[in-house]
């Protein structure tokens, strides 16, 4: 029972941090609709990011996308979301 408990808490936690993951994207006035990163499920999302954004990501922001922009959810924190934005929102303009 313990170890559904710990499942049920880390899956709250990664739709949440999804959705304020949506939120923080729209809040900094990117134009781009990714709500569908909330429909998806599971420890990683598409982001839809091309090749050239992942690597000004990596480069110039120290944010670690694989190509094809497949994100970690599970990596994003509380305390690291709003940098993750701020560099998202500035390679996609």
């Amino acid at each position: 029972s313990l170890w559904l408990q710990e499942l049920a808490g880390m899956r709250d936690r990664i739709r949440d941090t999804r959705s304020a993951l949506v939120q923080g994207l729209a809040a900094r006035n990117v134009q781009r609709d990714f709500s569908f990163i909330e429909r998806q499920r599971g420890m990683f999302s598409f982001s839809g990011l091309r090749d050239d954004q992942v690597n000004r990501l990596r480069d110039e922001k120290s944010i670690y996308i694989v190509k094809g922009g497949r994100i970690n959810v599970a990596g994003i924190t509380s305390k690291n979301i709003d940098y993750l934005c701020d560099s998202l929102a500035e390679v996609l303009t």
